[in-house]
């Protein structure tokens, strides 16, 4: 978690010191001047330089189109170059004098290079505030030194030359900065975390995409980024001072998989990372495969592998799918990610959680699971692996899927998870528990893949394959950032480029919007496809992801692909995030993950246009696009914590959602709860017309019902149904509570007349157990929108008297996140301010309460 000051960093940050601290040169003794002077005459020296400064340093901007970096002021990046050494010089060049650089008034070099003709040119970067402070140095080096020695010789005697830089300059290698090719590049940006977190709300501010991995050096954050060079440029244009260098980000897995490498072989490699790795804390969250069991024995595993078992002791707990294994795999990712990036590093990974395995499919040589059979299976591997370790925070990852059902409508394999998701599985509840104190469960299920073919019938989104219909897991589909070709290049071009949904994936736009969720929620790495000259898609090792294989002493590394992916890299996620807040509910950390997805750049151009408002597209057509992207890929850094500028409020409540009536002839609505919200008005208000966003998202687990009617009642299907609501404009309280009380009956709530704001809006939910939508507008509106409601619709508990649940309870997670990254505004304390005043009334009240 980042420790910075930033307006766009996380978590709110600690007050520091850092800008109290000045550093000088250290003071060499004094010693006479013995080496041969290498002006004729300084003074004419110092006149040419001061007129290059003059020229390169310009006047301030006007207007300044260059973006405000938290730790970091605006200044004009300089190119100084040296002179030539002496002909007869064994000097291999003249270097760029240390001592131009005054860290105390933050004149630093950021990059510099060797030439040709042995000369060197470095790019300084000078704040606007220095400017005077290095001319007078130069008027200091200029007059004559009488007896002593000159001063300042050491900075400027070697200078030949200062021009303006560009951005051209801090690119490395020969590259087309008017070229519109849409790549992969590295920006090294000066300084650590905190100000790179400044960089990269900008970047994505200019709609530059950028990647969640990093890597972190004692003076340098590399982050990855995908654009144009000419965007590239045009960026670093806005940041003069950020950005250190620029280089075209290459490489894939390919190199990892081969037999040797610069004399190391796959082995090697293990062996190297393995012995980075640290185990996770005692007692840590736990991330458990459901899949084909796993090669316990890997180094990659080893310090992380909790526990692996089969589901029938028979089978063995060994991977036994075949060419690499899929559930030594699936493990890999869950508890590292994709390997690509952490074989290319050298830093230590210190686990936050830990992987379980339990094998739920069977070998060749048993009978396979029949189809009626899944849900049962499932289950009962769930339940197996809460026997050989209880009490712990566990999530499942299920990558398996089946296409003998229609996910149009719910299966027992679907209704099964959610079942257990509920705890609503056989012996999780006693007949006289109530809902709210079952066990709860976090799931993750893959969409299903689409498995090649031609381009045409690949690049149609295919509908998801069962259990992903189940309405609380969270269904796992991909996108990938995967495009680059395999060494040396076949005629072969990526299906998709970066960004964009994996060809892989699934999605539910095919399926009947107002029956169904929307699947899928969110979307992970799934890699890639590529294509020959004739359309043909398939998968290449080159853009797929890097996980641990099952031969461990043959082939340690393998290639790792589709939704099984995107699932093994969801479970990473969610293994991170239980570990980091365990005392959160299931259902809070799928809300936080749902709330933290953002859609790359070009999804979000499918939905956001350049006005204060979404595109002008109709709902329909914005919810079919969800229905392919879930609501995006989710960060785990907002789902960890708030910025002064993008923060979350979360609530966590139990609520009982029905009443048997007074005459016990029915069942009636019981509750709905108001949330008088700690809004930052003022903030917002500050703000104006600037844009805004915020997003709502309700989280809850249904105990299902299979009946036939399911399909197309959906309030048969759920126990119990959610819905939120948000206060309007100028709306009293009274008016608002009587607007949702009405709104009940109609399984909605009545249209608001701003429907322009939301993305999806009211008519827009009807099925599922997670409700999402976004607002987008001009802060001064959302000032108003300062409360919020949930409260039921109907269920099965309300209209089946028979089962003797009315009175039964549930619970559910809200989280309301206001983001405003393009703007330098504190909402956090405005709100902490709030939230700090209500606590200190309670508690005032409290104590005179025991008092009395």
């Amino acid at each position: 978690m980042s420790d910075s000051d930033g307006s766009g960093t996380r978590p709110q940050p600690h007050i520091r010191i850092d800008s109290f601290r000045e550093r000088t040169a250290y003071g060499y003794p004094q010693r006479k001047q013995s080496k041969k002077p290498l002006r004729a005459d300084y003074a004419a020296h110092a006149d040419s330089l001061l007129e290059q400064l003059a020229a390169a340093l310009g006047s301030t901007p006007s207007p300044d189109t260059r973006v405000a970096i938290q730790g970091l002021k605006k200044g004009v990046l300089v190119e100084v170059s040296t002179m030539q050494p002496a002909p007869n010089s064994r000097s291999k060049a003249i270097k760029t004098p240390t001592a131009l650089e005054y860290p105390a008034q933050e004149i630093v070099q950021i990059r510099s290079q060797r030439n040709a003709d042995r000369t060197e040119s470095t790019i300084l970067f000078v704040p606007d505030a220095a400017r005077a402070f290095l001319q007078t140095r130069i008027n200091e080096y200029k007059r004559e030194p009488g007896n002593r020695a000159r001063d300042h010789i050491d900075e400027f005697e070697a200078v030949e030359q200062f021009a303006l830089a560009h951005s051209r300059s801090l690119f490395a290698g020969d590259i087309d900065t008017t070229s519109t090719e849409i790549v992969w590049w590295e920006l090294w940006l000066r300084g650590g975390k905190r100000r790179a977190d400044g960089v990269v709300e900008a970047a994505r501010s200019a709609h530059i995409d950028v990647h969640d991995d990093r890597l972190y050096f004692p003076d340098t954050t590399v982050v990855f980024v995908h654009g144009a060079a000419s965007m590239i440029a045009q960026f670093a244009d806005r940041v003069p001072g950020a950005i250190s260098e620029i280089r075209r980000a290459v490489g894939n897995i390919e190199p990892f998989l081969e037999r040797t490498l610069g004399g190391l072989a796959p082995a090697d490699w293990v062996d190297e990372l393995a012995e980075r790795v640290s185990p996770p804390p005692i007692d840590s969250a736990s991330v458990c495969i459901l899949d084909t069991g796993v090669a316990s024995h890997h180094p990659l595993l080893s310090s992380g592998l909790a526990g692996a078992w089969a589901l029938d002791a028979a089978w063995g707990s060994d991977d036994h799918a075949p060419d690499g294994g899929h559930g030594t795999g699936m493990a890999s990712l869950a508890l590292l990610g994709d390997l690509e990036p952490l074989m290319g590093d050298t830093r230590a990974v210190e686990l936050t959680h830990n992987v379980e395995s339990m094998k739920l499919l069977p070998p060749g040589g048993f009978p396979p699971t029949e189809p009626p059979k899944y849900g049962l299976v499932t289950q009962s591997a769930i339940s197996s692996v809460e026997v050989e370790r209880p009490n712990v925070l566990r999530s499942f990852c299920l990558a398996s899927s089946a296409n003998e059902f229609p996910p149009s409508q719910p299966s027992t394999w679907s209704g099964a998870l959610d079942q257990a998701a509920s705890g609503a599985m056989l012996g999780d509840r006693s007949d006289d528990d109530t809902d709210e104190i079952a066990p709860k469960r976090l799931i993750l299920v893959a969409t299903g893949n689409v498995t090649g073919g031609m381009m045409i019938n690949v690049m149609d989104t295919q509908p998801l394959e069962d259990p992903a219909q189940s309405w609380n897991s969270v269904s796992v589909g991909g996108f990938t950032r995967k495009e680059n070709l395999p060494t040396p290049p076949p005629s072969f071009t990526p299906v998709v480029q970066a960004n964009h949904r994996s060809p892989y994936s699934r999605g539910s736009n095919m399926l009947p919007d107002d029956l169904t969720p929307i699947k899928p929620e969110v979307l992970f790495e799934a890699g890639n496809m590529l294509a020959d000259e004739t359309g043909y898609c398939a998968w290449n090792p080159a853009v797929s992801l890097l996980a641990a294989g099952s031969d461990v002493l043959a082939e340690p590394l393998v290639p790792f692909w589709a939704t099984s992916a995107a699932t093994g890299m969801a479970g990473q996620f969610v293994g991170r995030l239980q570990a980091e807040l365990p005392t959160h509910w299931p259902e809070t950390h799928r809300a936080l993950m749902v709330d933290s997805a953002r859609w790359p750049q070009p999804i979000r151009s499918r939905l956001i246009g350049r006005g204060a408002h979404w595109k002008s597209t109709s709902k329909g057509e914005k919810q079919r696009i969800l229905r392919e992207v879930g609501y995006g890929v989710p960060e785990i850094e907002r789902a960890l914590a708030s910025a002064r500028n993008d923060l979350t409020l979360v609530a966590e409540a139990e609520i009982q959602p029905f009443i048997l009536s007074e005459d016990s002839r029915n069942a009636v609505f019981n509750e709905m709860h108001f949330y008088k919200l700690p809004w930052p008005k003022e903030a917002l208000e500050e703000l104006e017309n600037g844009i805004v966003k915020m997003k709502v998202t309700l989280s809850y687990f249904i105990e299902p019902n299979l009946t036939g009617r399911a399909s197309t009642r959906p309030d048969t299907y759920r126990s119990f149904g959610l819905r939120f609501a948000m206060k309007k404009r100028n709306e009293t309280d009274a008016r608002f509570r009587s607007r949702i009380s009405a709104a009940q009956t109609k399984d909605r709530t009545e249209t608001d007349g701003e429907s322009d704001y939301w993305l999806l809006g009211p008519k827009a939910i009807q099925a599922g157990s997670l409700h999402c939508d976004l607002w987008r507008g001009h802060a001064i509106d959302l000032a108003m929108h300062d409360a919020i409601a949930v409260y039921p619709v109907g269920g099965w508990w309300k209209s089946h008297l028979g089962q003797e649940r009315m009175n039964d309870r549930g619970r559910y997670a809200l989280t309301v996140s206001i983001s405003a990254i393009e703007h330098d505004v504190d909402l956090y304390a405005e709100v902490k301010a709030l939230v700090d005043a209500r606590e200190l009334e309670i508690s005032v009240a409290s104590g005179s309460s025991r008092a009395r």
